[in-house]
């Protein structure tokens, strides 16, 4: 009986260990430092030419690297990082908008990269790809026709169909940037089309208002956003019914701060550890 007894509270002083000990590895301590107060939103235009979006918010040059972790119950456990890329880029003379998310999860077992193509506007994908690779590892390309509006997909360099698209319309990450240019002061204002290569989907954005939120120590102003995409797949795709939820930074940035979703395996959250904007 003592030698049971010995057994199991080892076994529970074990757990304990473990559980503070991934709940430590959890905590995110973040850089982001708010830009100062009155800072115009015309600071990181690139270059002074119409056809060129300027952005407001996001910055050529922009690196943005969160650490992931994953939450059931009471217990918390680190899963992994991914870092998102903003820049604008010249292709043989023409100037395109290219962003990038490159993410690892469970000690490299799990990759996922994905590159889009926006035009110089930042009106109009032009194309978009993601390799994943894990235990269905594949290869999904999207080029997207603005001229003729429709999105055709190839599936691991075979073609696998084809959707019509709108006007404006965006992939599963440039839509991420696109939420960063909202007036944050007006409900609802947001309209995009956004499509995946199997559906084209209206984007809505909710706005649910001012909200505190702590990563690591240091406590941030943020506005919660709740962006609806429908069936949207891809890095937005979540469990049916789940809410994603978005902080972004109270300032004139709107940097994304943290994200959060349900997913079948407890709840995804993301926060911002690393933020560098070219000066």
């Amino acid at each position: 009986m003592k030698r049971a007894a010995l057994i199991g509270i080892i076994a529970v002083v074990g757990f304990v260990f473990l559980w503070q000990l991934l709940a430590w590895l959890s905590k995110t301590e973040s850089n982001y430092r708010p830009p100062l107060a009155g800072a115009n939103l015309e600071e990181n235009a690139t270059q002074a030419v119409p056809e060129i979006y300027q952005p407001r918010r996001f910055a050529d040059g922009e690196v943005s690297t969160y650490k992931i972790r994953l939450k059931k119950g009471i217990l918390v456990a680190p899963v992994g990082t991914c870092t998102f890329t903003a820049k604008l880029i010249d292709a043989n003379g023409t100037a395109q908008w290219r962003f990038t998310l490159k993410g690892g999860a469970l000690a490299g077992l799990i990759h996922y990269n994905a590159t889009s193509i926006v035009n110089s506007a930042f009106t109009h994908s032009r194309e978009y790809h993601t390799v994943q690779q894990d235990l269905a590892s594949r290869m999904v390309d999207l080029a997207f026709d603005e001229k003729n509006r429709v999105c055709k997909r190839s599936l691991n360099g075979n073609p696998a169909g084809e959707v019509p698209t709108e006007a404006h319309t965006l992939d599963p990450l440039s839509i991420i940037f696109k939420f960063r240019e909202m007036d944050l002061e007006q409900s609802d204002e947001f309209s995009s089309a956004v499509s995946d290569g199997k559906a084209t989907f209206n984007a809505k954005v909710k706005i649910i208002g001012p909200e505190k939120i702590k990563i690591g120590d240091k406590t941030y102003e943020t506005i919660l956003v709740e962006p609806d995409l429908g069936e949207m797949r891809g890095i937005f795709r979540k469990e049916e019914g789940a809410k994603l939820q978005i902080w972004l930074s109270a300032d004139a940035h709107q940097t994304v701060l943290r994200i959060q979703t349900k997913i079948k395996h407890g709840t995804f959250i993301a926060d911002l550890e690393n933020y560098q904007r070219a000066k």
